[in-house]
């Protein structure tokens, strides 16, 4: 696992050192995923999670930890702990700042297994917070979840069910469970610790799920590129605002220059051309579609990554290079056949492809034009 998620940047641990967790690295063969090509019947999203080798299931638990953990409203800050000196942490979510005290917390224990997780496994976790919050290496946490990507045993699910015969079991069995907590030393079951254990709260302990974490998976932006889940239905496009929004001023200003070199006269505002109907309306529909691929983006950031919409847009901007950079035409001109260009323009397998709509399409000129990748006056 990495090592730290935080929701909030400036929030500080007071526990081991750790750096900044890098965003999740991109699925191979996504979009062939997406759309469905030439990769047979589809999977089932538990079925697929069940599939998933380390690797994978490393990257999925990281997505399923920054995009979900993290954006909790009781969650300040989310750790990765994992590796050497964790003390049987993998997954901390703090539920207060820093200076509380106590301060509030949870565990998520994510491992990957060839097979369910049984008790054999899971007690030497267990046993690791039983051992570190005896000696105090850090507090009992609130919750503490065992995440797997094949869910847990039956027997197991059991002992998780029925906390008393979880506790008696540790008490009876100490020496199985603890042998793995460390290999500088052998934990013997002395008094104190027997104490602690019998005084301990195991309700705590408990499942993830695997329908469960695949259910809080689907509401980060991740899950369509892992699981091909069909997006939520596009709302309609948001109807441009009566007067021009700081978000869209160069693209406005392209237009009006436009606009005033076919008129012969200088543009400054949309009041210049009211008398012209025809520049009326290619100002209005170029803002309606302009909006559309704004709802296209809100679309590629809520629901899928952000940078699909970055590389559709240089799909286009590359695409369309020969039709926006044509000197023989005036501006008018080649801003028009820019726009007939991108309604014949092939995007291949990219992810957002089956969502390109035609209005889609003459709105990433104008998106291109606001970000000043394409000048219809000066090629």
């Amino acid at each position: 696992m990495g090592r730290v998620v935080a929701k909030n940047q400036k929030q500080k641990a007071n526990v081991d050192d750790y750096s900044a967790l890098p965003d999740p690295s991109p699925w191979p063969g996504a979009n062939a995923r997406l759309l469905g090509l030439g990769v047979g019947l589809p999977i089932s999203p538990i079925d697929r999670l069940a599939q998933f080798g380390a690797a994978e299931f490393e990257r999925f638990t990281l997505e399923w930890a920054t995009g979900y953990l993290a954006k909790q409203v009781n969650v300040v800050e989310v750790q990765q702990r994992g590796g050497s000196g964790d003390k049987g942490r993998d997954v901390i979510v703090w539920l207060d700042p820093v200076e509380a005290k106590p301060r509030r917390w949870h565990l998520y224990q994510c491992k990957h297994y060839d097979a369910n997780l049984g008790l054999p496994k899971a007690g030497c976790e267990i046993a690791k917070v039983l051992f570190y919050t005896q000696v105090g290496g850090y507090t009992a946490p609130d919750e503490y979840y065992f995440v797997t990507h094949k869910g847990v045993t039956s027997p197991f699910q059991d002992l998780l069910d029925d906390p008393d015969k979880l506790k008696q079991e540790f008490i009876s069995n100490w020496d199985t469970h603890a042998k793995s907590i460390t290999t500088t030393q052998v934990i013997t079951l002395t008094s104190e610790l027997k104490t602690h254990i019998e005084e301990f709260d195991f309700s705590i302990f408990r499942a993830k799920q695997p329908h469960e974490l695949l259910a809080e998976h689907a509401q980060t932006k991740f899950h369509l590129t892992v699981f091909g889940a069909p997006l939520i239905d596009r709302p309609p496009p948001q109807s441009p605002p009566s007067t021009v929004a700081l978000t869209e001023t160069q693209y406005i200003q392209q237009l009006y220059s436009v606009i005033g070199h076919d008129m012969g006269t200088p543009v400054q505002t949309a009041a210049d051309f009211q008398h012209s109907l025809a520049h009326q309306k290619i100002f209005e529909r170029s803002r309606i579609t302009f909006y559309c691929a704004e709802g296209l983006k809100e679309l590629a950031r809520d629901h899928m990554d952000p940078a699909h919409f970055k590389s559709l847009l240089d799909e286009f901007g590359n695409g369309l290079y020969y039709a926006y950079t044509d000197r023989s035409g005036q501006p008018l001109a080649r801003m028009k056949s820019t726009v007939q260009a991108a309604q014949a323009l092939q995007l291949g397998a990219h992810p957002l492809a089956p969502h390109v709509t035609t209005k889609d399409r003459e709105g990433m000129c104008h998106q291109l034009a606001n970000e000043s990748l394409v000048d219809w006056c000066n090629p």
